[in-house]
């Protein structure tokens, strides 16, 4: 199975790659320029990985972050992932394969963090704010379901992910909610800041 990240050197993009090769996909990644994260140096002597700088291969999967949807992408991928971490984006897809998947709430390894506090949802949020600490949803948490579903045939047009601790409220009916156990906020955020110390 080939599939293609977009952008592979976000934060999100990283993880998805390297847990891709950890079960020996082939992964072709399209690098963000507004990014410099140095996270995709992880992964970059990696036999399984290539960075292309277009869509130039036949992919069964292509999964975008934060992202539009690429030009002539459908030409060359069977199925499409966006996953959206705001949740204002666009939660539709024009393309009839594409999934939108919107966690709004997720946090992991090479995310911005500056002392105590963390962008999510695109604000900046006390680490230590209760109500974040409820729907906070940990990527590695997060992927392990991922995985199940990059290989079902069919996925709604829509998923949203909730954190099993958030109330839910306002929920539609059309939608499917997905509840994900989560590890300790606190023991998280500490395993992003000694992750982070490795990229400065």
């Amino acid at each position: 199975m080939r599939i293609l990240v977009i952008p592979h050197n976000h934060w999100v993009g990283y993880h998805i790659v390297t847990r891709l090769l950890d079960n020996g996909y082939q992964v072709d990644g399209i690098r963000s320029a507004q990014l410099n994260s140095g996270l995709e140096d992880f992964f970059g002597r990696n036999s399984h990985f290539q960075e292309v700088d277009q869509v130039k291969n036949d992919y069964d999967l292509a999964i975008i972050i934060n992202q539009s949807e690429i030009k002539n992408l459908h030409e060359h991928t069977e199925k499409v992932i966006l996953i959206q971490t705001v949740s204002d984006q666009n939660a539709v897809s024009d393309n009839s394969a594409a999934s939108v998947i919107s966690v709004p709430y997720l946090i992991g390894e090479g995310m911005e963090l500056e002392e105590n506090k963390v962008y999510a949802d695109g604000e900046l949020v006390s680490c230590s704010d209760e109500a974040w600490q409820k729907k906070a949803i940990y990527i590695k948490d997060f992927l392990n379901v991922f995985m199940q579903w990059i290989k079902m045939t069919h996925l709604p047009k829509l998923i949203e992910i909730n954190s099993v601790n958030d109330n839910l409220t306002n929920t539609k009916v059309e939608k499917k909610q997905v509840l994900l156990e989560n590890r300790d906020i606190n023991t998280v955020i500490k395993a992003i800041q000694t992750f982070n110390k490795r990229l400065q």
